[in-house]
């Protein structure tokens, strides 16, 4: 039986990191970030003392586990918030308050792309980053049902709507692709 790879195997958040360009002071918001405190800890070792890492989802128990994690490795930084990213204002971050944003795995779950980037889109800031990590539409050995894979046009399409710019593709791993948009206002 061929084994599974693990997150950190299916991308390489070296390479995600890379791209987003990060610097110290920087606020940062991981929207859909999941249980694990790796990627969020991760940036905030890059913006330092003086930057904020919020980590949003839309699960009471995520937010639950990430608040004690933080608690117990008394980490001052990082900053949980249960949001709704499909929902207009359904995460309670301020307008244009974000350098960089990531949308990891986290496209593929929604039912609306575009609510979910217009919400990300309201909360960074003119200038600032959203960095899109998904499932390619391609089959492959794992991962989710074709039917809810989106295609690169699609995501395109409602980040021009959501006023992004696309500046750069890359290829994260395997069976997933990487976009760079700016936020153009």
């Amino acid at each position: 039986m061929k084994p599974i790879p693990t997150k950190t195997l299916l991308f390489s958040f070296d390479t995600i990191l890379e791209k987003a360009d990060i610097k110290q002071g920087q606020i940062i918001a991981d929207f859909g970030c999941g249980k694990s405190l790796f990627f969020l800890y991760a940036l905030l070792t890059l913006v330092g003392k003086e930057g904020r890492v919020y980590g949003i989802d839309i699960l009471p128990e995520i937010i639950e586990t990430i608040s004690r994690e933080i608690q117990y490795h008394d980490l001052s930084g990082i900053i949980p918030v249960l949001g709704n990213l499909d929902a207009k204002y359904g995460v309670q971050i301020p307008d244009r308050q974000v350098d960089r944003g990531f949308l990891i795995n986290t496209l593929h779950q929604s039912s609306d792309i575009l609510s979910m980037l217009f919400e990300a889109s309201r909360i960074v800031k003119k200038g600032g980053l959203l960095i899109v990590i998904d499932w390619d539409k391609a089959e492959s050995p794992f991962g989710p049902h074709d039917d809810r894979r989106i295609k690169l046009e699609a995501i395109n399409e409602a980040a021009e709507i959501s006023n992004l710019e696309l500046l750069d593709s890359f290829r994260p791993g395997a069976y997933h692709y990487g976009l760079i948009f700016r936020k153009n206002s």
